[in-house]
């Protein structure tokens, strides 16, 4: 499991809970002479990256005679496939040695996991290699693409963001060089797919310029293909970039220009949810029920979709988007239909794993806590969130953290009980660990 730093990793493996990382700390601090000891709260800073500058040079010391990495290390990202060094010498849980057989078994599912990908990515280069393209490399190319659009539904999106980027940049290389025009078409088509698969993890991970650029990008690849269905799922991409940047109204209208693609597959229902959505946010009481009747029928005449992966927009997505929607509008009958809304994507995501990715059924859920929230009931606001507040801190993406942070503010009320207290330290603590970018400095400010 991914962490948003190596310190984190490293603290997870060895299935320390704060106070045995602190009791630890305490023991090594002791070998240098001293009883210092950090705050719980200061350890947390540390293992979510929030490190304005090093710590004391006693700090430093104790933390890489701990972990045996330097401290710029341990709070920067950890790689991909990262597991306790087997070289340090003080690499140990509970206080006792490990073999380096023990400390590879402890990763071994990453580890395998991303052999398998990166052979199998280096067999489909071997297959691109050749400047020769025929009907056999576009077949590879679409089926990579298929399969990148898969795995973003169910890998954290900094995991899928560089193979992503790494097969663009041969997709561009390959266009670099002319081809017989139905060749152009399908590599211009899986350059915008890869595009838009960029902006999307871009504004996932909190970078909305870069998903603006790739957009656009994907966008001018959609035009020279006349692709509709990618021009449906850019503009949603857009869209989203806006309603999670506060800017509802261009939100709600990117989704509405964007209609006029939606021509095949689930582009009509994902582009009304969305639109939808964004006029709820601004308790837009003339066109939203206009929106939210459009995404109702859309629903209704889906048929069975053969988009892959993250292309397709799902029932058990739309439903926690009218949840959200109707929980903005805010009324006691509104309520009652997010609610509603809520448990059925919920259900809808359980029910196929192919459509339940961690960041969707969270979203889901997230929504359902809202509803009770907005309706005055602690316990089952509580209930709900309780699963989400347990997640990976690898797939709290943008969407996932500021919807946490919208209702932690309207926890606020509430805050005099008890249960909403120990809600607030939760919420904090998770929004603290956050899926990380795979740019993100080894100490951000």
């Amino acid at each position: 499991m991914a962490h948003a730093t190596l310190l984190a990793h490293l603290v997870a493996q060895r299935h320390w809970a704060a106070d045995d990382a602190l009791a630890e700390f305490l023991a090594t601090a002791e070998r240098f002479g001293s009883n210092y000891v950090p705050s719980q709260r200061q350890w947390e800073r540390w293992c979510a990256g929030q490190v304005k500058r090093e710590p004391r040079p006693l700090c430093r010391r104790v933390l890489e005679t701990m972990f045996g990495y330097p401290v710029a290390e341990l709070f920067a990202p950890p790689p991909i496939v990262a597991s306790v060094n087997p070289w340090s010498p003080h690499s140990y849980s509970n206080g006792k040695s490990r073999t380096r057989g023990q400390m590879a078994s402890e990763s071994g599912g990453m580890r395998i996991y991303e052999e398998i990908t990166e052979v199998a990515d280096d067999s489909a280069r071997f297959a691109r290699r050749f400047r020769q393209v025929d009907e056999r490399v576009l077949d590879q190319l679409d089926d990579d693409v298929r399969q990148l659009a898969i795995e973003y539904l169910i890998r954290p999106p900094y995991f899928a963001f560089r193979r992503i980027a790494d097969l663009r940049t041969e997709v561009f290389s390959i266009l670099d060089e002319r081809h017989p025009l139905d060749q152009e078409r399908r590599l211009y088509r899986a350059a915008g797919q890869l595009c838009g698969l960029l902006a999307h993890a871009s504004a996932d991970l909190g970078h909305p310029h870069e998903a603006e650029t790739h957009a656009r990008t994907a966008l001018v690849c959609a035009e020279l293909t006349d692709d509709n269905p990618l021009r449906a799922y850019v503009r949603w991409v857009q869209s989203n970039v806006a309603y999670w940047s506060g800017d509802y109204r261009r939100a709600a209208e990117i989704a509405n220009t964007g209609r006029a693609h939606a021509t095949s597959g689930t582009a009509m229902l994902r582009l009304t949810s969305q639109e939808a959505r964004a006029l709820a946010a601004v308790r837009d009481l003339h066109e939203f029920p206009n929106a939210i009747a459009a995404a109702r029928d859309a629903r209704d005449q889906l048929s069975t979709a053969d988009e892959p992966g993250v292309f397709q927009f799902s029932r058990g997505k739309a439903a926690y988007y009218a949840s959200e929607a109707y929980c903005a509008m805010g009324e006691a009958d509104d309520l009652r239909e997010a609610t509603r809304q809520a448990q059925q994507a919920i259900q809808f995501l359980t029910a196929d794993p192919s459509e339940s990715g961690a960041e969707l059924l969270a979203a889901a859920r997230i929504d359902l806590a809202a509803a009770h929230l907005a309706s005055g009931e602690v316990d089952g606001f509580a209930d709900a969130l309780d699963p989400v507040l347990s997640i990976a801190p690898e797939h709290r993406t943008v969407p996932v953290v500021q919807r946490i942070r919208r209702i932690s503010g309207e926890l606020a009320p509430h805050a005099h009980g008890r249960l909403a207290l120990e809600l607030r330290e939760r919420i904090d603590l998770f929004t603290a660990h956050r899926a990380v970018s795979p740019s993100q400095p080894a100490l951000p400010e």
